[in-house]
């Protein structure tokens, strides 16, 4: 595909997500109040011609014809990262436009340099870095979404990264950017950081504003001995009694209560497996259904589905370093990383119940002799002795259990069974 050919995709992808936005009233003004153009043009003195911008969108007041705001984007597909060469010429244009109040945004698929942020906070216009959507790992609404101009120090680092790193390749956010206000990682905090309503009065601002987003919940706080007592339930509904957990028994139950359907596909190079909520539907990719790996991303997402994550999401899928990364014991702060931690705490009490786990560790550690000496039940450092006994016990578990040693291992620390040396 040629340079202008890409650009102009991207163009028309950015056209119709923000088109969109303004026809279901998701932009910050009524759909009443607004315009969207692509190549549309505004009078510059300084030319004595008309400036020609990608999208325009004109925001006016009630009955009047002319706009009281205008929004302007520059869009660009660069094959490498966007130099202050390449956004100075935009803070020009913007600066010409005369009769408005022109506010401007220069979006992007690419990376930028990092002294273009400074530059363009400056100059009073945002760098916008967008990605499609389409392949995301998360579908959520858009009140999960929203972002903050004002961001913590932790997450304007991210943001910073995302808009700087080549690489960067996001889960949730479509849209990162830099604007005069801050950093900002959602389509709300973009608009708040460019100050659409600064220029306004609150009597005009009641006239054309979107009303407040209706409240939705936000990711509920749920404890482990929660997600520990809730699989222990889940469990007593198929008569679990011990060894390995039938997994296929739990589907087949909630098949019938409530339509819940599981289909099993060929390994997939990008996913180990995907949940979608209303009807819910749960694919696995992978050649064995009783492999570990299978038998936890199934655990896994019949996790979001007895956890209700249906209230947050339209759909999630699971690779398997996400697996690795999210198994971890303290809560994150992250509202969709605390969606994955529920699902994966839910998945390792369900696959290791916690009365079972117990009793099967505390006869293993009988049967092989291992002595607590002070440290913890088990204690691993680099001593040969010490590997070979942690090696010995998860190997058995994981047998026992149908998990991965992995799974054991995360499982016997949160349990407090296994102390590491530092």
């Amino acid at each position: 595909m040629s340079t202008y050919a890409k650009g102009d995709k991207f163009e028309e992808q950015v056209f119709d997500f923000l088109s969109q936005e303004i026809a279901h009233d998701r932009f910050y003004f009524r759909s009443d109040c607004c315009q969207i153009f692509r190549k549309k043009g505004y009078f510059s003195s300084a030319r004595e011609s008309d400036i020609i911008f990608d999208i325009a969108i004109e925001v006016s007041m009630p009955g009047s014809d002319k706009p009281s705001m205008l929004v302007l984007i520059e869009c660009k597909n660069y094959s490498g990262t966007v130099s202050v060469d390449n956004i100075e010429e935009f803070g020009s244009k913007i600066s010409q436009v005369s009769g408005f109040n022109a506010k401007g945004i220069f979006a992007t698929t690419s990376a930028f340099q990092a002294g273009t942020l400074n530059f363009a906070r400056n100059k009073g216009f945002a760098l916008l870095r967008y990605f499609d959507q389409s392949e995301f790992r998360w579908e959520l609404p858009r009140a999960l979404l929203t972002g903050a101009s004002g961001a913590s120090s932790r997450k304007r680092a991210e943001i910073e990264y995302a808009l700087t790193q080549p690489d960067f390749r996001p889960t949730v956010y479509s849209a990162y950017a830099v604007t005069p206000a801050g950093f900002a990682d959602g389509w709300e905090g973009i608009w708040k950081g460019l100050g659409l309503e600064n220029t306004l009065d609150e009597s005009e601002l009641k006239l054309i504003r979107q009303p407040a987003l209706a409240a939705t919940p936000r990711v509920t706080f749920i404890s482990k001995e929660k997600i520990e007592r809730l699989a222990e339930q889940t469990l007593k509904s198929i008569s679990y009694s011990r060894g390995t957990v039938d997994l296929a028994k739990l589907v087949e139950k909630e098949n019938i209560v409530i339509g819940l359907a599981v289909i099993f596909h060929d390994d997939s190079p990008s996913v180990l497996g995907s949940i979608t909520f209303y009807p819910t539907e749960i694919k696995i990719f992978a050649t064995e259904s009783q492999s570990p790996v299978a038998r936890f991303t199934l655990a896994h997402e019949l996790g979001h589905h007895f956890l209700s994550h249906g209230r947050y999401m339209t759909r999630e899928s699971v690779r398997a370093q996400d697996i690795d990364q999210s198994q971890q014991i303290t809560i994150p702060k992250s509202e969709v990383e605390r969606l994955e931690w529920q699902a994966n705490t839910f998945a390792s009490c369900l696959l290791m119940p916690y009365e079972e786990f117990h009793t099967a560790f505390g006869l293993l550690v009988q049967h092989l002799e291992i002595r607590n000496r002070g440290y913890g039940p088990l204690y691993l450092d680099n001593q040969r002795e010490n590997v070979a006994q942690f090696h010995r016990v998860c190997t058995a578990l994981s047998k026992y259990f149908g998990t991965s040693k992995t799974a054991v291992r995360l499982r016997m620390r949160a349990l407090g069974l296994l102390v590491e040396a530092t």
